[in-house]
């Protein structure tokens, strides 16, 4: 492999915190970006709470801790910026114009800057400045009622949101959309602003809840459901003509073929009498024997994971998506991105820098400060 990474002497200023900024800029430096987190006083950023998960979404990153409030702390994030192909920030629309470090202000400046916004709503509009973390997005996004609506049951309650999926979904959007802007301004020798959103990442997960919605009495959509064994519970999916005749073969049920309501097309709109026949043979078996048959038959299926049973998956461990880091309490595992590489090694960096650790070797190297001017800085309350 080489030692050189493809986006090595890339420098990112990463103002953002929580999760969907944070884990584009650690996906960024896995890549080989110099990432610098720029926190604030205090406790830095807000999941430092948990050292574990702030690892999974840091690692790998400098931090230094600057009082944007104050004049002298936005001057010394202006020098970060300045040394910066790139900036992230999550802040709710407004707040980086607050303090002088909004896009419209350095671009003129640093026109080679690519700057990347993740906000609930976007930069502007009318929910522009409404508070949004994942759950909210989740919910405005028609994510939850697509999911509820695909439920058998009819529960009225919209499901509750435990999993981060609108942070995830958009840091990654945010990843590649960097990598966009890097390319043109290969070409163009310009940066760019990014607008990226929760709303609109989340909604991207259900494309066919929206055509769907587009059309009068249009079939059910994303009605994929688990069948009981004696030993628990397998997702199937069961897509094409191959799936269904591999299925009917596995459970002894060639009539099912010949049923008008389980051809592709109708099967969804009665999934509940179609699940009804599954289980007539899978809830007398074991899990294991039902999976034996399903493979020798080819079905789409799985068994249904809890989180601590990925660390011992062999399929995950065959492709190394850990990576074993330590700190006061012992080892631990955070997730590597989920792709990967022949040419290189793009694994999370086994460190993780303690909030404000790099802010005086960042302030010499990229600021160009003595030691006696960081020293008053601190004794300012400008830094810690």
């Amino acid at each position: 492999m080489d030692d050189e990474k493809p986006l090595a002497g890339i420098k990112v200023a990463d103002f953002s915190m929580v999760y969907a900024g944070p884990i584009c800029a650690r996906m960024l430096g896995d890549n080989g970006a110099d990432v610098t987190k720029i926190e604030p006083l205090g406790m830095g950023d807000t999941i430092r709470a948990n050292t574990r998960i702030f690892s999974h979404f840091n690692a790998g990153k400098k931090s230094i801790q600057i009082d944007l409030s104050q004049d002298q702390g936005r001057s010394l994030a202006i020098k970060l910026i300045k040394d910066s192909d790139i900036l992230i920030e999550n802040f709710r629309p407004g707040i980086m114009a607050r303090f002088g470090l909004d896009y419209d202000t350095l671009k003129s400046r640093y026109p080679q800057l690519i700057y990347c916004s993740i906000s609930g709503f976007g930069q502007s509009g009318p929910d522009s400045q409404r508070a949004a973390y994942a759950p909210i997005a989740h919910a405005a996004s028609g994510y939850d009622v697509s999911h509820m609506r695909a439920q058998l049951k009819n529960d009225s309650r919209p499901p509750a949101s435990g999993i981060m999926i609108a942070d995830m979904l958009t840091g990654a959007y945010a990843f590649g959309a960097i990598q966009t802007a890097l390319i043109a301004k290969l070409r163009s020798g310009k940066g760019d602003h990014i607008d990226i959103t929760m709303l609109e990442s989340t909604m991207m997960l259900i494309p066919g809840q929206q055509q769907s919605a587009q059309k009068i009495d249009a079939p059910r959509i994303g009605g994929f459901q688990p069948i009981a064994t004696k030993g628990g519970f397998l997702m199937l999916c069961i897509v094409s003509d191959k799936n269904m005749k591999g299925l009917c073969e596995a459970i002894d049920r060639p009539d099912l073929l010949q049923d008008e309501r389980f051809v592709r097309g109708k099967r969804l709109l009665h999934m509940s009498d179609f699940i009804d026949e599954v289980e007539k043979w899978s809830s007398v078996r074991e899990l294991g024997e039902c999976e034996d048959r399903f493979d020798e038959h080819g079905v789409p299926y799985s068994r249904y994971n809890a989180p601590e049973q990925l660390f011992a998956e062999p399929q995950l461990r065959h492709r190394g998506a850990f990576r074993e880091m330590v700190d006061e309490d012992g080892d631990y595992l955070i997730q590597n991105a989920p792709f990967q590489f022949q040419s290189f090694d793009n694994r999370a960096s086994q460190s993780c820098a303690t909030a404000g650790e790099h802010t005086d070797s960042i302030l010499k190297s990229q600021a160009k400060l003595k030691q006696a001017e960081i020293d008053k800085l601190r004794r300012d309350g400008i830094i810690e």
